[in-house]
């Protein structure tokens, strides 16, 4: 049955060729790039997802994932010196250096790296998935991570420097946006959302 279902639901294959490998985040360390939840494949639980921690070994891939996601997935929010701008921010040193603070999980698929996220504290750092393996809801599944992470840590509420790609995303996950602001990458602006969402149960 799992065969079948693999073969049915089967990743997209790209239609175009990897740009140069790279990383990049959904919500911005920084800013989100996702796939509205609403949008995801009503399979997705039925697919070989696996979302464990970071390894050393993983950072070389999530460059890939980072840039490939910035570039193809939020193109139509961002022009392309915006894109150019927040692909280059993080090089492989930094992006080592950065995830080595806080939480930080990735998402496989048939033993492929195809998503990452982190959290720092009360604050959703980051959320990258790659555009072949987008709207099948491993965005979703890396962010309810976090955030059940977070619960556990006693954390009373999240916060998120998101995209406009991600904004509906985030709004599906029960975050509220306090407003736009501006983000400097390279003397270049990218807009973005500040967006918070409480933990605590009335």
């Amino acid at each position: 049955m799992l065969n079948w279902i693999r073969r049915f639901f089967g990743k997209p294959q790209s239609t175009t060729e990897a740009p140069p490998a790279q990383p990049m985040p959904l919500v911005e360390p920084e800013l989100p790039v996702s796939p509205a939840a609403p949008e995801e494949d009503a399979f997705a639980a039925f697919l070989p997802f696996q979302i464990r921690p970071l390894e050393v070994t993983d950072v070389s891939k999530l460059i890939r994932v980072f840039r490939d996601a910035i570039q193809l997935g939020t193109a139509g929010q961002y022009d392309q010196a915006q894109r150019d701008a927040w692909s280059q921010a993080q090089s492989h040193d930094s992006l080592i250096s950065l995830l080595s603070e806080g939480e930080t999980v990735v998402a496989e698929w048939d033993q492929e790296l195809v998503g990452f996220a982190q959290r720092i504290r009360d604050c959703i750092n980051m959320i990258y998935v790659h555009p072949d393996s987008a709207r099948v809801g491993i965005a979703t599944l890396l962010y309810q991570h976090l955030e059940d992470s977070a619960r556990v840590d006693g954390v009373s509420g999240l916060t998120a420097h998101v995209s406009l790609t991600a904004h509906d995303f985030f709004q599906f996950m029960g975050f509220n946006s306090e407003g736009q602001e501006q983000a400097d990458r390279d003397g270049v602006t990218l807009t973005r959302h500040l967006m918070r969402k409480s933990l605590v149960t009335n």
